[in-house]
């Protein structure tokens, strides 16, 4: 089971390479790169601010989590944006059109991968709660470039809106809790905390 599960990660994260050498993109990089630096924050951001509660994380079967996690920072949002900026249109109902069409897509696979027990939920997120993120994810990337200002704003309002939404523990650490940080944080990510 862990090596079926190891196998499915590997042939998600080789998909979206393959997509973007075929899609050509990396072309693109200079012009998008402070979007795909925004996202990969964001996302190493949740997994800071989250690392307690989090609401939906990769099942790491025949991985290291901490592996997979870098892989998904690093690798799947950022070409997963890029993708989706290579393509952006230059009207607004065509680009209107197109977030649509990507949140789709981006939600189905996702819908498939939880399926598949890739990826777990906790604490009341659903794949509707992903969608948004999408959502969110296409439309701020899109942004940042030309109104960071406002996409800061936005964020910040989407993140202080999905703390309330989850109630996210945010409380600083007893100091004896950070020399335990990696047995607690091994705790958080393995099946004991659904037992528990």
């Amino acid at each position: 089971m862990k090596q079926k599960l190891g196998l499915k990660h590997t042939i998600l994260i080789l998909s979206i390479l393959v997509f973007n050498i075929f899609g050509k993109t990396w072309r693109l990089f200079p012009k998008h790169y402070k979007s795909l630096a925004y996202v990969s924050f964001i996302n190493v951001f949740y997994y800071y601010l989250c690392r307690r509660h989090l609401v939906w994380e990769f099942t790491p079967m025949g991985f290291n989590w901490k592996l997979l996690r870098a892989a998904h920072v690093i690798i799947v949002t950022p070409l997963l944006v890029l993708l989706f900026l290579s393509k952006y249109p230059k009207s607004l109902l065509e680009r209107i059109a197109h977030i649509i069409k990507w949140v789709l897509g981006a939600s189905s696979v996702e819908y498939v991968v939880h399926k598949q027990k890739m990826i777990q939920y906790k604490h009341g997120w659903n794949i509707f709660w992903s969608s948004l993120i999408y959502l969110m994810m296409f439309v701020y990337s899109s942004l940042f470039t030309k109104r960071p200002l406002l996409t800061c704003f936005l964020t910040v309002c989407s993140i202080v809106f999905f703390i309330s939404k989850f109630k996210l523990p945010i409380k600083s650490k007893h100091p004896f809790s950070r020399r335990i940080d990696m047995l607690v944080d091994s705790f958080y990510h393995s099946f004991l905390e659904d037992i528990f």
